[in-house]
Formats: C-alpha cells, structure tokens, sequence
C-alpha cells in the first residue's frame, strides 16, 4: 500500500475517535506532510508513513520521536500522548 493509503487510515481512524465527543482536536490531511494532529487549530504534530511505519513529528519539530506499525497503535499513542494537556 501506497504511503496515501496508509496516511488516509489513520485519519478515518482518528476522526472516528474524536466524531463522538466534544474534542478541541481535529486531523487532517496534508498532502506531502500526513495527517496533521490540530489542537484548537494549533499543530500539535503530524504523522506520516515512511518505511513501513507511522512517524510521529511534535509540532516544532525537525524529527520524528515515535513510530507506530499500526494505524490503531497510531491512534491509541494520539489520544494518550499527543491529546494529554
């Protein structure tokens, strides 16, 4: 699977989580970049598909600092690190 495909599951995955609650966070696509994880409207980090795994980048970073190899581990990491406030 194409890099897109992988990127698109994430999001459909994570839209779900946050479709039934009332949420300051949202994702969305980002064409080159992934899927951006947005807080209020402010980047909290984005993933992308590389070598055969999600990337985590925080926002402000240059670099990834995690990896997930499934799209659920993907989602699970967002709502227990990314969303913590």
């Amino acid at each position: 699977m194409s890099s897109v495909v992988h990127e698109e599951r994430l999001l459909v995955a994570l839209r779900q989580v946050w479709a039934n609650e009332a949420s300051p966070f949202t994702a969305i696509a980002d064409g080159p970049s992934g899927v951006l994880i947005l807080n209020n409207g402010h980047c909290r980090g984005v993933w992308s598909w590389r070598e055969g795994a999600y990337n985590f980048t925080p926002g402000g970073y240059g670099a990834s600092t995690y990896a997930a190899l499934t799209h659920q581990e993907a989602v699970r990491f967002t709502i227990d690190h990314v969303c913590r406030q």
